[in-house]
Protein backbone atom coordinates (compact mmCIF):
# COMPACT_ATOMS: atom_id res chain seq x y z
CA UNK A 1 0.00 0.00 0.00
CA UNK A 2 1.57 3.58 -1.14
CA UNK A 3 1.09 6.36 0.79
CA UNK A 4 1.14 9.79 -0.11
CA UNK A 5 1.16 13.62 1.59
CA UNK A 6 -1.36 15.66 -0.04
CA UNK A 7 0.18 18.72 -1.31
CA UNK A 8 -1.33 22.12 -3.49
CA UNK A 9 -1.08 21.66 -6.72
CA UNK A 10 1.19 25.51 -7.25
CA UNK A 11 0.03 28.45 -7.71
CA UNK A 12 -2.38 28.36 -10.29
CA UNK A 13 -5.48 27.68 -7.93
CA UNK A 14 -7.35 30.50 -6.12
CA UNK A 15 -6.81 29.89 -2.01
CA UNK A 16 -10.31 30.01 0.14
CA UNK A 17 -10.15 33.14 1.80
CA UNK A 18 -11.25 32.18 4.98
CA UNK A 19 -8.78 32.21 8.36
CA UNK A 20 -9.37 30.70 11.56
CA UNK A 21 -10.12 34.44 12.86
CA UNK A 22 -12.74 34.47 10.70
CA UNK A 23 -14.77 32.49 12.32
CA UNK A 24 -13.63 32.46 16.24
CA UNK A 25 -16.60 33.52 17.67
CA UNK A 26 -18.65 30.54 16.92
CA UNK A 27 -16.62 28.67 19.63
CA UNK A 28 -17.82 28.61 23.27
CA UNK A 29 -16.33 31.85 25.56
CA UNK A 30 -15.07 29.09 27.87
CA UNK A 31 -13.53 27.52 25.02
CA UNK A 32 -9.73 28.10 24.42
CA UNK A 33 -7.74 29.91 22.16
CA UNK A 34 -4.91 28.08 21.78
CA UNK A 35 -6.89 24.86 21.44
CA UNK A 36 -9.29 26.34 19.21
CA UNK A 37 -6.28 28.09 16.97
CA UNK A 38 -4.39 24.82 16.86
CA UNK A 39 -8.21 22.73 16.13
CA UNK A 40 -6.16 20.03 13.83
CA UNK A 41 -3.76 19.30 16.50
CA UNK A 42 -6.19 18.76 18.77
CA UNK A 43 -8.26 16.51 17.10
CA UNK A 44 -11.38 19.39 17.49
CA UNK A 45 -13.88 18.59 16.08
CA UNK A 46 -15.82 21.39 14.56
CA UNK A 47 -19.57 20.29 13.33
CA UNK A 48 -21.13 20.85 16.44
CA UNK A 49 -20.17 24.86 16.63
CA UNK A 50 -19.82 25.45 12.65
CA UNK A 51 -22.42 27.86 11.12
CA UNK A 52 -22.44 27.95 7.19
CA UNK A 53 -19.62 30.81 6.42
CA UNK A 54 -20.16 32.62 3.58
CA UNK A 55 -17.25 33.56 1.92
CA UNK A 56 -15.03 33.71 -1.57
CA UNK A 57 -11.76 33.34 -3.25
CA UNK A 58 -8.26 35.25 -3.25
CA UNK A 59 -6.95 36.07 -6.43
CA UNK A 60 -3.42 35.22 -7.39
CA UNK A 61 -1.39 37.88 -8.98
CA UNK A 62 -0.45 37.18 -12.45
CA UNK A 63 -1.30 33.56 -12.24
CA UNK A 64 -3.97 31.32 -13.97
CA UNK A 65 -6.64 31.52 -11.16
CA UNK A 66 -8.35 28.67 -11.36
CA UNK A 67 -10.63 27.27 -9.07
CA UNK A 68 -9.86 24.16 -7.52
CA UNK A 69 -12.08 21.22 -7.28
CA UNK A 70 -10.04 20.04 -4.00
CA UNK A 71 -6.98 21.52 -2.29
CA UNK A 72 -5.50 21.88 1.23
CA UNK A 73 -6.74 24.36 3.59
CA UNK A 74 -5.08 25.06 6.95
CA UNK A 75 -3.21 22.04 8.26
CA UNK A 76 -5.21 18.89 8.02
CA UNK A 77 -8.37 20.02 5.92
CA UNK A 78 -9.02 20.03 2.36
CA UNK A 79 -11.31 22.32 0.44
CA UNK A 80 -14.03 20.78 -1.68
CA UNK A 81 -16.08 22.38 -4.43
CA UNK A 82 -19.56 20.44 -5.01
CA UNK A 83 -17.95 18.45 -7.70
CA UNK A 84 -15.60 16.76 -5.29
CA UNK A 85 -18.25 16.98 -2.65
CA UNK A 86 -20.44 15.09 -4.39
CA UNK A 87 -17.78 12.21 -6.00
CA UNK A 88 -16.11 12.12 -2.42
CA UNK A 89 -18.41 12.54 0.45
CA UNK A 90 -19.44 8.75 1.01
CA UNK A 91 -15.58 7.97 0.68
CA UNK A 92 -14.16 10.76 3.36
CA UNK A 93 -17.43 10.38 5.76
CA UNK A 94 -15.70 7.81 7.71
CA UNK A 95 -12.56 9.92 8.52
CA UNK A 96 -13.43 12.91 9.14
CA UNK A 97 -16.45 15.65 8.93
CA UNK A 98 -17.80 18.36 6.15
CA UNK A 99 -18.26 21.72 7.17
CA UNK A 100 -20.24 23.97 4.46
CA UNK A 101 -19.07 27.24 3.42
CA UNK A 102 -21.13 29.31 1.13
CA UNK A 103 -19.49 31.11 -2.52
CA UNK A 104 -21.26 32.49 -4.57
CA UNK A 105 -24.80 30.53 -4.82
CA UNK A 106 -22.61 27.72 -4.60
CA UNK A 107 -22.17 25.31 -1.04
CA UNK A 108 -18.71 24.67 -1.12
CA UNK A 109 -17.10 22.29 1.90
CA UNK A 110 -14.39 22.14 4.29
CA UNK A 111 -13.28 18.36 5.18
CA UNK A 112 -11.68 18.25 8.84
CA UNK A 113 -9.63 15.46 9.30
CA UNK A 114 -10.03 13.72 12.06
CA UNK A 115 -8.37 10.08 11.42
CA UNK A 116 -4.85 9.79 13.16
CA UNK A 117 -2.19 7.32 12.03
CA UNK A 118 1.18 6.74 14.16
CA UNK A 119 4.14 6.86 11.92
CA UNK A 120 7.74 6.32 11.82
CA UNK A 121 10.14 8.85 12.38
CA UNK A 122 12.90 6.42 13.88
CA UNK A 123 14.08 6.56 9.96
CA UNK A 124 15.54 9.70 8.13
CA UNK A 125 12.27 9.52 5.70
CA UNK A 126 9.04 9.50 7.21
CA UNK A 127 6.77 6.75 6.62
CA UNK A 128 3.53 5.20 8.19
CA UNK A 129 3.44 1.25 8.65
CA UNK A 130 0.93 -0.79 6.85
CA UNK A 131 -0.55 -1.61 10.34
CA UNK A 132 -1.24 1.81 11.22
CA UNK A 133 -2.77 2.88 8.26
CA UNK A 134 -5.28 -0.44 6.95
CA UNK A 135 -8.18 1.02 7.48
CA UNK A 136 -7.46 4.20 6.65
CA UNK A 137 -7.81 6.28 3.62
CA UNK A 138 -6.99 9.63 4.40
CA UNK A 139 -5.24 11.00 8.29
CA UNK A 140 -2.59 13.46 9.63
CA UNK A 141 0.00 12.05 11.89
CA UNK A 142 0.94 13.40 15.98
CA UNK A 143 4.29 13.36 14.75
CA UNK A 144 4.03 15.72 11.97
CA UNK A 145 1.92 17.92 14.61
CA UNK A 146 -0.93 17.20 12.35
CA UNK A 147 0.00 19.92 10.12
CA UNK A 148 0.19 17.60 6.84
CA UNK A 149 -2.51 15.34 5.02
CA UNK A 150 -1.54 12.07 3.96
CA UNK A 151 -3.64 9.27 2.13
CA UNK A 152 -3.52 5.89 0.67
CA UNK A 153 -3.36 5.14 -3.17
CA UNK A 154 -6.98 4.43 -2.92
CA UNK A 155 -8.11 7.68 -2.28
CA UNK A 156 -5.09 9.27 -4.89
CA UNK A 157 -6.93 6.89 -7.28
CA UNK A 158 -10.54 8.08 -6.43
CA UNK A 159 -9.41 11.79 -7.20
CA UNK A 160 -7.52 10.87 -10.24
CA UNK A 161 -10.52 8.90 -11.68
CA UNK A 162 -12.61 11.87 -11.10
CA UNK A 163 -10.25 14.31 -12.80
CA UNK A 164 -10.71 16.85 -9.85
CA UNK A 165 -7.51 19.38 -10.01
CA UNK A 166 -5.86 21.18 -7.43
CA UNK A 167 -3.45 18.74 -5.44
CA UNK A 168 -0.89 16.60 -6.20
CA UNK A 169 0.79 13.24 -4.23
CA UNK A 170 3.81 13.59 -2.88
CA UNK A 171 4.82 9.83 -2.54
CA UNK A 172 6.94 9.07 1.36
Amino acid sequence: METYAIRRDGYSYQDLDLEIDDFIEIFPEDMDYNTIHDFSLENLALAQYWKPLRTGFSEIQGEQNLIPDICNWIDATLFLSPKAYRFLKDTLNPFGEFLPVLIGDDTYYIFNCLTIANGDSSTDEFSFSTESIKDKLIFKAPEQHCIDIYCTDRLKDAIESFDLHGVIFESL
